[in-house]
């Protein structure tokens, strides 16, 4: 770095890229890579192929939420603390914050890739045994990601493009295999550990060349606890609704059997990549947000001016997905229009999770990881109660109404900890 500033500073504004370009890049990695998933299975529905539908579609999202698990909240603890830095600071606390989460990232994955382990030789089926095996290597190299280095650096497009690589080697490997679901189980597993191969190498050598390099930096016990205490809170505050859903598929495959999780999954995750769409924006923008809210001033203009491109998102993808989901319902035949029933019967869903996602963040912002935490898993644990009820009842309706119902607890949790003082001192200051 030769005049002392990173070199990434030339293709920002005042030293930090906009939001806009950094969610427009996010949106178009994970259109490419999620599309590629989607475009895979939707040739397995064509061929007839629904057992290896679901059990791709199974073990694939239960490994996204395992790696969600290893990342361990770290891309929102770090992108904090770095967004916080002062400028000439900022390349060195990416570093300690890099390092300090890889090993603590490190344990978590070495600890479930073993949990992993012993499930697909004792309970796991030959799909299972072979699937777990050769994906267990993407749960360690995740470990060393660098997301949250480039969120807090005001890079996050940079590690959108990195990490849609794991989705389109999976994509690629899925349309490639046959039927026998052992082999298939082989292939598809290291083609995820092989993306993630790829994508935390690239992530590594983006950082080197814009002069940026993760060297070893010393870290201590105590730097990892504190850094493992803040990640456990946004961990805790976004697992729950990984859970819920993945306790929609048993409840799903209770009610409709193992060829309906496979048309629940693909319709379900078509509503799902709005709402990850909806995080990115929400992701781009969260360094601008961090800097704005203030402890005590938090209005809700101000918590939705900051993410006003997402919650106008928000309304128009719900309508979207409502309109193209009925459409296809009543139109088309057979699982496709199964699937359109699914993506409709979500659609309100995205909506009130974005607002819902927005306060958390707002929360998140202003440090209050374990308000967001207390509130994820309570809206958790009412929606594994709505959706057994709901879902054994009405099926797919009563699946999507338990959903609704999880964002609305969780909004009603959080929107005490970020407006109650600020409304109070307004009303103080009109009083007077």
């Amino acid at each position: 770095m030769r005049s002392g500033l990173p070199r990434w500073s030339k293709f920002s504004v005042g030293g930090r890229p906009r939001g806009s370009t950094n969610a427009a890049l996010l949106i178009a990695s994970f259109a490419i890579g999620q599309g590629s998933i989607f475009l895979a299975q939707t040739w397995l529905i064509h061929r007839g192929a629904l057992d290896l539908l679901a059990a791709f579609a199974t073990h694939f999202s239960f490994a996204i939420l395992t790696l969600g698990i290893v990342d361990f909240g770290a891309p929102v603890v770090a992108a904090r603390r770095i967004s916080l830095a002062e400028d000439g600071a900022r390349v060195e606390v990416a570093r300690r914050c890099y390092w300090q989460a890889s090993a603590v990232r490190l344990g978590i994955a070495l600890l479930l890739s073993l949990a992993a382990l012993v499930y697909a030789w004792l309970g796991g089926d030959g799909f299972s045994r072979a699937y777990i095996p050769a994906a267990v290597p993407a749960l360690l190299l995740s470990a060393f990601n660098a997301t949250g280095v480039f969120d807090g650096l005001g890079l996050s497009g940079i590690s959108g493009l990195t990490g849609m690589l794991a989705y389109i080697a999976s994509a690629i490997a899925l349309v490639a295999v046959g039927t026998n679901l052992a082999d298939a189980g082989v292939v598809l597993g290291s083609a995820l550990s092989l993306g993630y191969a790829i994508a935390v190498g690239a992530q590594l050598a983006v950082l080197w060349r814009l002069g940026c390099s993760m060297r070893l930096a010393p870290v201590t016990g105590a730097d990892c606890r504190t850094f493992a205490r803040e990640g456990l809170g946004v961990l805790l505050a976004s697992l729950p609704g990984q859970l819920s859903f993945r306790f929609q598929i048993v409840v799903c495959a209770a009610v409709l059997g193992q060829a309906g999780v496979g048309l629940f999954i693909y319709g379900r995750q078509i509503a799902a990549a709005a709402s990850q769409v909806l995080e990115f924006v929400r992701r781009a923008h969260f360094p601008a947000m961090v800097r704005t809210l203030r402890p005590g001033g938090v209005t809700p203009r101000l918590v939705f001016e900051a993410q006003r491109l997402a919650s106008l998102l928000a309304i128009v993808l719900a309508l979207g997905l409502m309109l193209a989901g009925g459409a296809c319902f009543l139109l088309l035949g057979g699982a496709f229009a199964q699937s359109g029933l699914v993506v409709a019967l979500f659609s309100f869903g995205v909506l009130t999770g974005a607002l819902t996602q927005t306060l958390a963040q707002a929360a998140q912002g202003l440090g209050r990881f374990r308000v967001v935490a207390a509130a994820a898993v309570l809206a958790m644990l009412v929606g594994f109660a709505a959706s057994a009820g709901l879902g054994a009842l009405f099926g797919l309706g009563g699946l999507a109404v338990a959903e609704v119902l999880t964002h609305v607890v969780g909004a009603l949790v959080i929107r005490p900890s970020l407006f109650r003082r600020a409304e109070g001192r307004k009303t103080v200051r009109v009083s007077a």
